[in-house]
């Protein structure tokens, strides 16, 4: 199985049959056994409709409704699904419906541009199917412009997305994978950060209840009130907005890609949100313990133990810098909109705040994929010493990129 799947179709427009089977499986990703909703949710259909955040529709039928009209019109519904592996996906730390929100938001412009429609013109619904095997997502989309249009996609086209994906998730790790083999990995990197200009991440701009939504959720795992101090937020942002200013135009923002200077005003950020922000410093000593106790099990070699727990706080603090870079990115969109100043004068400690409950939310997903992954271990019988050479080669440079 490729460490990718991606496979796209669609329906004839000018069959009779296409509206009502576009209808149908609308219904069908949203509602089938096993979907990803939002709490209280009835189906699991989320995407974008208008420029803005994602959406989680209110009903699948208004979806459905709009597919089937749009099939009346000709306009071809194209039909994809993005597959893991499953420990792929956890390495991805793809665990919910919002972890998967976030990684198609980042990439649903390159599936959209492959098949020659403009960013203008996109708009897409898709639901999770949590399946234990091979969590996927189905996603539909279609150019809202469109009334002719010849329906045939050359075969290249899903691969050639596929690829892309591959390089934009995996970057970081095909770099590793290159300087290990001794290849050009300086010409590797250039065509890498030209591949992934399109990686986009879009700022919540008129409807901050999503994000009160997401602290109030956040609140009642962690038993506290998330409340900080005005001027942390402000100086925060004032950090943020002179990072973003550091920050390379094109090319994908991540941490191990920065130049040294950013990189350098990045780990200054980390250190501030750990010493300010309790909840972060918690969940990262969490994280921290959970991927020592997981270590204890298979090695007693003190100094070992001690260079691995190095290793996982340096862990922590690379998904905390990349969930910051990644709010950094939508920051610069901002700086280029018309209405950015504007915007950033009046929410700056609105975007700060909802930095944080991004890190502190990404972070806290780290924690119970590694504590499940110790309760997993400790519940089976022990181990031979083959098998525990095995798995301490497994966990020992295990870490999470995002």
């Amino acid at each position: 199985m490729s460490i990718l799947v991606y496979k796209q179709r669609h329906r004839h427009p000018n069959k009779k049959s296409t509206p009502g089977a576009n209808y149908a499986h609308i219904r069908y990703i949203a509602t089938r056994p096993r979907v990803l909703k939002q709490e209280g949710a009835k189906h699991g259909l989320f995407g974008k409709l208008e420029p803005g955040s994602v959406k989680e529709f209110s009903t699948w039928e208004e979806i459905a409704r709009l597919a089937y009209t749009n099939s009346r019109k000709g306009i071809i519904m194209y039909r994809s699904v993005v597959s893991f592996a499953e420990d792929t996906a956890r390495e991805l730390l793809l665990k919910d419906q919002k972890s998967w929100q976030r990684y198609m938001e980042n990439h649903v412009i390159t599936i959209a541009e492959k098949n020659r429609i403009k960013r203008e013109n996109l708009q897409w619904a898709a639901a999770v199917h949590g399946e234990k095997n091979h969590p996927h997502l189905h996603l539909v989309f279609w150019d809202k412009s469109e009334t002719v249009r010849n329906p045939f996609t050359p075969p290249q086209v899903p691969s050639e997305i596929r690829k892309q994906m591959i390089k934009d998730t995996f970057c970081e790790k095909i770099l590793t994978y290159a300087k290990e083999k001794d290849l050009a990995v300086k010409e590797m990197r250039q065509v890498t950060n030209k591949l992934v200009e399109q990686f986009e991440q879009e700022i919540l701009l008129k409807n901050p209840g999503r994000y009160k939504a997401a602290k109030k959720k956040l609140e009642e795992e962690l038993g506290q009130e998330l409340t900080f101090d005005k001027r942390f937020l402000t100086k925060l942002s004032e950090e943020l907005f002179f990072l973003g200013r550091l920050i390379p135009e094109n090319g994908r923002i991540s941490y191990q890609l920065l130049p040294p200077e950013s990189k350098e005003k990045t780990d200054e950020l980390v250190e501030l949100l750990l010493s300010e922000v309790v909840q972060l410093k918690t969940c990262a000593k969490q994280y921290v313990e959970a991927k020592c106790s997981m270590a204890r099990l298979y090695s007693d070699d003190k100094n070992r133990l001690l260079k691995q727990r190095k290793q996982y706080e340096e862990e922590a603090k690379k998904i905390l810098a990349n969930r910051i870079l990644s709010g950094i990115k939508a920051i610069c969109r901002l700086e280029q909109e018309k209405r950015g100043e504007a915007y950033r004068k009046s929410h700056k400690e609105y975007l700060a705040f909802q930095i944080i409950l991004e890190a502190l939310d990404m972070l806290a997903k780290a924690v119970e994929i590694q504590e499940q992954d110790l309760e997993e271990q400790l519940s089976k019988e022990e181990l031979s010493k083959e098998a525990k050479k095995e798995l301490v080669l497994k966990y020992q440079d295990k870490g999470y990129e995002h």
